[in-house]
């Protein structure tokens, strides 16, 4: 999926030291290794790990880095806010229980990198994978199953810490966007409009239409709020050696929410790679009730609305995957655009025509919301 040449390690090296020097302020002898750069760019953000070293009041000092790269050219979403992603990681770092990686850095200037850029600290651990997805194959299908239970747990426990944060005296009230609507949930509706209407200007998805409306008809009443992390899944964790988490990845869809809004987007994915791939739940990971039941006992919260929250947990990936296709079309790779997992459980959950493998959609649409 390479959108552009790959990055010289080298040069990538010369322009982080360069940089850094203006960070690191009253160090000498800077130096950047160990630079690791992807073959090319992907559709979604590029993650360029490396060291630095440097002395300072005669001591040696260092540490590993990752810097987050917003994409050079088309991307799956319409922006990439990676001072929001900045903010958010720096304050629950240091504020909440949450093993939330510091992010001490963001770069808006593309002279740099060619593009915006954030650095956070460097953790060390194992992510279960996407793709294949871990109930396919890799180190999760090689626990135990009681292993896989507590890394599972654990995960939760993540989730409940960060949903305990408190996001005024965290500073984090900006997250609230009043120009998108007056409730969370207006808001969150009105994202997912903006970012359907964006990915599919030549092309409609049905499903996702009749999603809209679904969502639209049942509104769940008031709710509580708090951070949401945007992307509450096992493949954003990062895992130690003995499966606690040792590190909470990917920012970019951070809101003030209900808690269900993670919740929905946990069990969704969930979900999507198990039912929407025909693959059986892994022997230790609880079921959905199970689930609930437990984030219920981690939170204290009673939760009323998980169906809802799955429907628009499964939008939300089909309209990335709606992108995505389309992305994959002009570079000339068509395939089906709405016969994908997320949009076939996501017709089985509203009951709407559910598309089978041959469906190829790209009606004409002109928005006008």
């Amino acid at each position: 999926m390479s959108l552009a040449p790959p990055r010289d390690p080298v040069q990538t090296a010369k322009a982080l030291r360069g940089w850094l020097a203006t960070k690191l302020l009253g160090v000498t002898d800077l130096a950047v290794s160990e630079v690791a750069v992807p073959a090319g760019h992907a559709m979604a953000t590029e993650m360029i790990r490396f060291r630095a070293d440097w002395v300072r009041n005669e001591t040696a000092g260092g540490a590993y880095y990752v810097a987050k790269v917003a994409p050079v050219g088309p991307g799956v979403f319409p922006h990439y806010d990676l001072v929001t992603e900045q903010w958010v990681m720096q304050a629950l770092s240091v504020h909440s229980a949450a093993p939330v990686p510091p992010a001490p850095w963001v770069e808006t200037d593309p002279s740099v990198l060619g593009a915006s850029f954030l650095v956070m600290e460097r953790l060390l651990g194992r992510v279960p994978r996407d793709d294949p997805p871990y109930t396919a194959g890799g180190w999760v299908l090689d626990l135990t199953a009681d292993e896989r239970a507590r890394l599972y747990d654990n995960g939760l426990i993540a989730l409940s810490q960060l949903h305990a944060a408190d996001a005024h005296s965290l500073g984090l009230d900006f997250l609230d966007r009043p120009e998108l609507g007056a409730t969370p949930l207006d808001q969150q509706l009105a994202l997912w409009r903006a970012s359907y209407d964006w990915a599919a200007a030549e092309g409609a998805h049905p499903v996702v239409e009749a999603a809209f409306d679904w969502l639209e008809a049942n509104r769940p009443g008031d709710e509580p709020t708090v951070v949401c992390w945007g992307g509450a899944r096992l493949g954003n964790l990062l895992f130690a050696d003995d499966l606690t988490v040792a590190g909470v990845l990917d920012w970019k869809l951070v809101a003030l929410a209900s808690p269900e809004l993670d919740l929905g987007w946990w069990l969704f994915v969930q979900r999507h790679h198990t039912d929407g791939l025909g693959r059986p739940l892994p022997t230790g990971f609880p079921d959905r009730a199970a689930t609930i039941a437990r984030y219920a006992e981690l939170t204290g919260h009673q939760v009323r609305h998980a169906e809802y929250y799955e429907v628009l947990a499964a939008l939300r990936l089909a309209v990335l995957l709606h992108r995505t296709t389309k992305l994959l079309a002009e570079r000339g790779d068509r395939r089906p655009v709405a016969a994908d997992p997320a949009s076939r459980l996501l017709a089985e959950l509203i009951g709407a025509p559910v598309p089978d493998a041959d469906t190829r959609w790209a009606v004409p649409r002109t928005v006008s919301r």
